[in-house]
């Protein structure tokens, strides 16, 4: 009989960079998410066979050995050294592997990979659960990162989060009344998260006042009453973020002449960012689609 587990995708609306200092982050989980089955036979030889699909077609595949869980076959050698690590720390952590039996996991993403809504951050969360450990002993073991995603994984309402030695999150209600004129618009861009976290870092450490600036505004967005309020917050979160990783924001570099406000999501230069528009929805979307970008959900499309 198998196990089934789900974790959800994220998005990051505020907190980019800083929440890695400490500062307090806004995260929204999503309708999409990433789901895993293991089934165990008894019957067959000792392998773990992994499988994922993206929208139901197979993508990826391998096989790995069950003792040193070196790897027989796969479609894609990176992707495989990747959970090799995994596998391993869990191995290593857990019972789940203990008793030698073959091992058949199955993985589907509702959504594709390079769109940045969290098929690592919602693979480590399903993992975890199989392997009843602490999710984020596990993100930490292969990733700088600060763990929004994981908490995002497994919330069913928008949070605040905050890394101070151990994660803090605060449930939100952020469902405003101006949820019909937000937009989440894909760049086409993928971001390396890792490469762009260490890149940027450096340039945020000690910046206690952007930190706590950075912390106030998330508060500031998550309570915005108006569009107008939400929309000043966005652009002061982004002048702070632009002047502190010395790099010019998304809207000045690609959409000055846009109307509405525009503001990246995690690492910046790529993946989504989120618009705000008044008017009827075709204009955004001509607008866009005059830059090459097509790829565009409303906010209450995606958002839970």
């Amino acid at each position: 009989m198998s196990k089934v587990f789900f974790s959800r995708g994220k998005l990051l609306l505020s907190g980019e960079y800083f929440v890695l200092e400490g500062a307090q982050a806004l995260a929204v989980p999503l309708k999409v998410g990433q789901y895993l089955s293991v089934e165990k036979n008894v019957q067959a030889k000792p392998e773990i066979s992994w499988e994922t699909s993206i929208n139901h077609k197979l993508w990826f595949m391998a096989s790995f050995e069950l003792n040193n869980l070196c790897i027989i076959d796969t479609s894609d050698l990176m992707i495989a050294k990747y959970l090799q690590k995994l596998l391993r720390i869990i191995q290593r952590k857990s019972k789940v592997l203990a008793d030698n039996q073959a091992v058949m996991i199955k993985s589907s993403l509702d959504f594709l990979p390079e769109w940045g809504l969290g098929s690592s951050s919602s693979l480590i969360s399903n993992l975890a659960y199989w392997a009843d450990m602490d999710p984020y002993e596990l993100l930490f073991s292969v990733s700088p990162g600060s763990g929004y995603d994981i908490a995002s994984a497994r919330s069913e309402t928008p949070i605040l989060y905050q890394r101070i030695e151990q994660p803090v999150i605060h449930p939100v209600r952020f469902m405003p009344d101006f949820m019909d004129n937000l937009y989440f618009v894909y760049l086409g861009k993928k971001q390396d998260s890792r490469k762009s976290v260490q890149q940027k870092r450096i340039f945020i450490q000690g910046k206690e006042l952007d930190k706590k600036r950075i912390s106030e505004l998330t508060k500031f967005i998550a309570e915005a009453e108006t569009l107008i309020e939400f929309e000043e917050y966005l652009n002061e979160h982004e002048a702070v973020v632009s002047k502190a990783i010395k790099q010019d924001s998304v809207k000045s570099k690609y959409f000055s002449d846009f109307k509405g406000s525009i503001k990246s999501l995690g690492a910046w230069g790529g993946d989504f960012v989120l618009a705000t528009h008044r008017g009827d929805p075709k204009e955004l979307k001509d607008y866009f689609k005059q830059k090459g970008l097509e790829i565009i959900f409303p906010y209450k499309v995606l958002v839970i």
